[in-house]
Formats: C-alpha cells, structure tokens, sequence
C-alpha cells in the first residue's frame, strides 16, 4: 500500500505542475491496484453532481484537481503517522485517527483557494483495489526538507547501528527491497527516499519477535522504532518538495 500511496503522491504532485493528466495518472494507478475510487464526504474537490458519500473514479478527482486553478504552486507529500509520532499532522482529532488507522495519509500542505492547505487522501486497501478518502484537516506542519533531514537520517542510523552492536541484537533475513521511483523531483529526493525507504523496512523486519532476551528485545524495540520515526520523517522530505514548474 506504501508504494501506491508514493506513486499517487508524486502524480498529485505531477497534476498541480501540469506535468501528467488524469487519464495518464488513473492508468498509472491502475498498474498498481485492480481499481481506485474516493469519496469526498467533506466536498473537499467540489464533486457537487454525486453524492459525497458515494464513490467515484479516480480519475473524476483528480481531472477536478488538474483543473482549478493554482495562483501558487501546489504541493503535496506522504505522512507516516504512528501513535506517539503523527508527522506533522494537526487535526481535526478525526484525520488524525483515520490517518493513524490507515499507518499513511497523503497531504497537501502547500495549497491554493481552489485546493486548501490540510486536503487530505486517505488509504484504504479493500482486496485488490484501493478506496481513498477526500477529507479537509487542517494545515500540516511545514515539511521539513531534503536538506534538513539527510545529515539527520544518517545520525540516526549510526546511532541505532551502535545501541545494536551485540550480535545478540540483530537477526533474522535482510529483506528483498523495491523503492519507489519518483517523477518531478530532484536526483537527491531520490537518494533520500532510496535511504530511508530501505531503513524503514529494514526496521519493520527488524522488529519482528526473535529468540533474545526481554531485556534485549525492548532494548531494540526502542532503537528501531526512533530509527523508523526518523525514516518515516525522511520520506515525508523525499515526497514533499517536487520540482515547481
């Protein structure tokens, strides 16, 4: 689910710089999931001709987003909340939930009149397919950039590499990982999200119950999950600041 929840971000990205268009961005999405449809409860995208607690297409929302009109550049970017960490998000308590929920959320934090800061995609895997939710929260906080989490992220790694330098401390198969490609950005948004994607997933295997002791299982619990908020923090870096046509 990350991946699509990646791959829509950068297309948001893409349609607010007139850089794809719905037809190819839908078609784009539908080589991920059997089918994508979003309802719009909040009538955040003006779909005022169906129900809003109906689903549409994917590709009604986003044509509705590729055309209105931008003053400003829009931009958008993937949020990894998790309980104690809700990265950047500021309500209402009922996003927060949802987004906690879903472990993602797809937010615009950079927004215009049509399209306001806080428009919310929210995922929700149903079999094969994909069902997102359109919700107005409120405006996040900035996202840090790039540039500002690089040195971070690799203090955090050499960090947690020395609290788990016992060989007791670390097991188990290194995991086959895919990172995303992104579109519309810059060679070093990519080197960030090679980085942090394969550190986050590395901390999810990493995390799984092994043969140590208490003592040395809450011990990388600890280590890993600081570790994961700071990859987490990085691909919200790598996604969020696209080039601007």
């Amino acid at each position: 689910m990350l991946e699509i929840c990646c791959r829509l971000t950068c297309l948001l990205n893409d349609l607010c710089a007139s850089r794809t268009t719905a037809p190819h961005a839908e078609a784009e999405l539908l080589t991920m999931a059997a089918a994508h449809h979003v309802r719009d409860p909040d009538e955040v995208l003006g779909l005022s001709e169906h129900d809003p607690l109906s689903s549409v297409p994917i590709r009604m929302a986003l044509a509705r987003i590729s055309h209105n009109p931008h003053e400003a550049p829009v931009l958008w970017g993937l949020l990894l909340p998790v309980p104690g960490h809700l990265a950047g998000l500021r309500g209402p308590a009922q996003v927060n939930r949802a987004a906690l929920d879903a472990g993602a959320v797809i937010v615009c934090h950079q927004g215009s009149a049509a399209i306001p800061a806080g428009t919310a995609w929210i995922p929700h895997p149903v079999g094969s397919a994909m069902q997102w939710t359109v919700v107005r929260g409120a405006a996040p906080l900035p996202p840090p950039t790039p540039a500002d989490v690089t040195p971070l992220l690799r203090s955090a790694i050499s960090t947690t590499a020395a609290q788990l330098a016992d060989p007791g401390m670390v097991s188990g198969d290194r995991p086959d990982i895919v990172v995303p490609h992104l579109t519309g950005h810059r060679p070093a948004d990519q080197r960030l999200l090679d980085s942090a994607w394969t550190v986050m997933v590395a901390c999810d295997t990493g995390r799984q119950p092994t043969m140590i002791t208490a003592h040395g299982a809450q011990k990388r619990e600890t280590a890993l999950r600081t570790l994961r908020n700071a990859a987490s923090h990085a691909i919200t870096a790598a996604t969020s600041w696209p080039l601007v046509s």
